[in-house]
C-alpha cells in the first residue's frame, strides 16, 4: 500500500508540476501578438504639386505584404490601404509634422484604422516618414506600431528650391506592430 501511495502522489506531483510549466507558456504565447510587414506604396498629385499651395488630388496605393504575425495576428499574410482626397497642398507640406489617420484591409478579412504622428526628414538622396501610432478601430485595435516610408528625394528637393514639382512618389516601407 506505501509503495501505491508514494508511486500515485508521484504521478499526481509530476502532472501538477507539467501542468504549471506548460499552461502559463501557452497562454502567454497565445497573448503574444506580433505582426512585421514590409511593402511598397505609390502615390500620384494631380495636378503635380509644387512650392506654391495649390488645390491637388492625392492617391495612395499602398501594400503591405509579405507580413508575419503571432497570436491574433498569424493568419496575416499582407495588406493594403488605398485613398484619395482633393486639398490645398505643396511640396513643402511633404516635410511637415502631422498626424494622419488611415486604413488598412488586411488578408484575414479585417480591417485596421490607424492614427500615428508622421515625422518626415529629407537627407541627401532620401525622404523618409515615421509614423508612430495607435490602431485605434477594428483588428488590433490598442496595439501601437511604428511604420518608415523611403522614397527617393529627387523630385521633393527640386520642389521645395522652386525648380520643379512632385508628381509621383514610390516608396518602400516597413510596419512593426509593438
Amino acid at each position: 500500500m506505501t509503495r501505491s501511495r508514494g508511486l500515485r502522489a508521484s504521478v499526481v506531483g509530476t502532472a501538477l508540476l507539467l501542468a504549471a510549466t506548460v499552461a502559463p507558456t501557452s497562454a502567454a504565447s497565445q497573448d503574444l501578438v506580433t505582426l512585421n510587414c514590409t511593402g511598397s506604396s505609390s502615390t500620384t498629385y494631380e495636378p503635380p504639386i509644387t512650392l506654391t499651395p495649390d488645390t491637388s488630388k492625392r492617391t495612395i496605393n499602398q501594400t503591405y505584404a509579405p507580413c508575419v504575425g503571432t497570436g491574433e495576428a498569424a493568419e496575416v499574410t499582407g495588406g493594403t490601404h488605398t485613398s484619395s482626397n482633393i486639398t490645398l497642398r505643396s511640396c513643402l507640406q511633404l516635410l511637415s509634422t502631422a498626424t494622419v489617420s488611415w486604413t488598412i484591409k488586411w488578408s484575414n478579412g479585417e480591417s485596421s484604422t490607424v492614427t500615428a504622428g508622421r515625422v518626415s526628414n529629407l537627407a541627401g538622396a532620401v525622404f523618409t516618414n515615421t509614423f508612430t501610432g495607435t490602431v485605434t478601430n477594428g483588428f488590433l485595435k490598442g496595439h501601437t506600431f511604428v511604420e518608415t516610408m523611403t522614397a527617393p528625394s529627387t523630385q521633393i528637393t527640386a520642389c521645395t528650391l522652386g525648380l520643379g514639382s512632385v508628381s509621383s512618389l514610390g516608396a518602400e516601407h516597413t510596419f512593426t506592430l509593438l
